[in-house]
C-alpha cells in the first residue's frame, strides 16, 4: 500500500470540524479518499474528501500542516494527541 495526503487545496474545501489534512495508507490515489473517509469517528458520507487533492508521499515529497495541531488515532503507538483543542476525539478507534 501507498502513502497519500489527502487535503483542502482550496479555501472554499475547507470543512467546518478542521479536519482538512490527512494522511492515509491506500491502494492508489483514487481509493485515498475511502481511506480518509475511514477515519472520521462518524464514519463520514460519500462525498467526505472526494474534492480534496491527493497527492502520494514519496521520496522527496515534502508538506507542512497549519492548523490546530496533530490529532492521531486513539491507541497509536507514535505518543501523538488524540483529541483535537476542542477536546473531540474526531478519530475513530481501531
Amino acid at each position: 500500500m501507498a502513502t497519500f495526503l489527502v487535503y483542502a487545496d482550496k479555501p472554499n474545501k475547507r470543512r467546518p470540524d478542521g479536519l482538512n489534512a490527512l494522511v492515509v495508507e491506500a491502494a492508489d490515489a483514487a481509493s485515498a479518499p475511502a481511506a480518509a473517509r475511514g477515519l472520521l469517528k462518524s464514519g463520514g458520507t460519500p462525498s467526505d474528501f472526494e474534492n480534496f487533492a491527493v497527492v502520494e508521499v514519496v521520496a522527496g515529497v515534502q508538506f507542512a500542516c497549519q492548523g490546530d495541531g496533530v490529532v492521531a488515532q486513539p491507541g497509536n503507538a507514535a505518543g501523538l494527541p488524540t483529541i483535537d483543542r476542542g477536546g473531540n476525539t474526531p478519530l475513530a478507534a481501531v
